[in-house]
């Protein structure tokens, strides 16, 4: 498999994962009665789900582990 496939389903794998959170902590917050955090949990991940329907400077922003390492290491060493 390339490697632009496989940062693909990583980053898909991890939608995923946030979105199971997410909902997970809803119901859970919700069953508690706590409303209000639920319906603000709800608020903030549709914004951040449709981020390319509004029109805002946000960014969803994500990086390689090993990539980051290899900077860290290469400005250390300057």
């Amino acid at each position: 498999m390339n490697p632009l496939k496989l940062e693909q389903e990583s980053i898909s794998a991890q939608v995923d994962t946030i979105m199971v959170n997410r909902f997970r902590r809803f119901k859970f917050l919700m069953a508690k009665g706590r409303v209000d955090d639920a319906i603000a949990i709800g608020g903030e991940f549709h914004e951040w789900m449709m981020l390319d329907q509004q029109e805002n400077d946000e960014e969803i922003l994500y990086y390689k582990e090993d990539e980051l390492g290899e900077q860290f290491v290469e400005k250390s060493n300057v």
